[in-house]
């Protein structure tokens, strides 16, 4: 007989759900947009609705839930969350078995995310790859031999606020010059509206009728495909910043595959080439050479399924 868990995915934005069997298939999925985040309770509540909808005629053994932010995975509870307000030394954990009656085991996202990818996705039978997203922000995560590796506080791979420019825009973490306020999604959306602040021109006026605030990622990449030069230095500039950021991870680790996923990976289309160009330029040769750079198999789906398969492991008492 099959066990069968569900994976969340909180995110700033919408609540990813899956119903998965140990073989990662999935059986149900669904989800709901967050709302505003300081409402935790009414969160929670849609949580459990959604929950309920999902295990409707299967029996679920456990519950794995990825969320952004600094996590306590051992105790169970979220320190900070960036995109969640209300995720403040929360016992996410303890609230969640409480509302929805199951074992539930908590971590960071893009951990979760690289959990799905060793067990499903391009991290498999791998013994050392780098899982990045790319997104409204960034992350990354290290595996090694099967294991996620941690460090002592449980924040070895945060890759987003390594400082890439001293003089640059403050970020959420409170630093300068963060590489996710250089390459993320909403980087590039800064990029665009700065230049067009400084006078610069760019279709993107006539598309938004002149209002800054319809300016998002997806119109820019839109844009950039069809030769807007403003569009293609933005998207350029934080691929840019990647491809370095990659190089790096390639000299420092000499990782078998480092694996993209988060919504912008896949926005980047063609661009993404480029990703891959600079970061053989700034590598040295021969770790570059024996290092894949790959996009995610399981795409939006990482997280969740990687947080539904994480339980079952953790509840058999596995160490990931």
């Amino acid at each position: 007989m099959k066990d069968y868990a569900v994976g969340i995915d909180i995110g700033g934005t919408k609540i990813l759900m899956v119903l998965i069997d140990e073989e990662g298939k999935i059986y149900k999925k669904g989800f709901i947009k967050t709302g505003n985040t300081e409402e935790g309770e009414r969160i929670i509540s849609d949580i459990k609705k959604l929950f309920l909808s999902i295990v409707s005629d299967f029996e679920i053994k456990s519950i794995g839930v990825g969320c952004a932010g600094f996590i306590d995975f051992k105790n169970g509870i979220v320190r900070k969350s960036p995109n969640i307000n209300f995720l403040v030394e929360f016992p996410l954990k303890e609230t969640l078995e409480k509302s929805l009656g199951y074992p539930v085991f908590i971590d960071n996202d893009v951990k979760m995310g690289a959990v799905g990818e060793m067990f499903f996705g391009e991290g498999k039978n791998t013994e050392l790859f780098i899982f990045i997203t790319l997104g409204t922000g960034i992350g990354g995560a290290i595996v090694y031999k099967n294991k996620i590796l941690r460090g002592i506080n449980n924040l070895a791979g945060e890759i987003g606020h390594l400082t890439l420019n001293k003089e640059g825009v403050v970020c959420g973490c409170e630093k300068k010059g963060c590489f996710e306020k250089l390459s993320s999604g909403g980087a590039i959306k800064d990029y665009v509206i700065y230049g067009l602040k400084m006078g610069r021109e760019s279709k993107i006026l006539e598309k938004v009728n002149d209002d800054f605030e319809k300016i998002d990622t997806p119109l820019i990449m839109d844009l950039a495909f069809e030769g807007d030069s403003l569009c293609i230095e933005a998207v350029k500039n934080a691929t840019f910043y990647i491809g370095l950021v990659t190089s790096y991870l390639i000299n420092i680790l000499n990782p078998e595959k480092i694996i993209f996923g988060g919504g912008l990976t896949y926005g980047l289309g063609f661009f993404f080439e480029d990703i891959i160009k600079i970061s053989q330029l700034y590598s040295l040769k021969i770790p570059f050479e024996n290092t894949k750079i790959l996009k995610s198999l399981l795409k939006e789906d990482a997280t969740s399924i990687g947080a539904a398969i994480y339980s079952l492991k953790k509840l058999r008492g596995d160490e990931i």
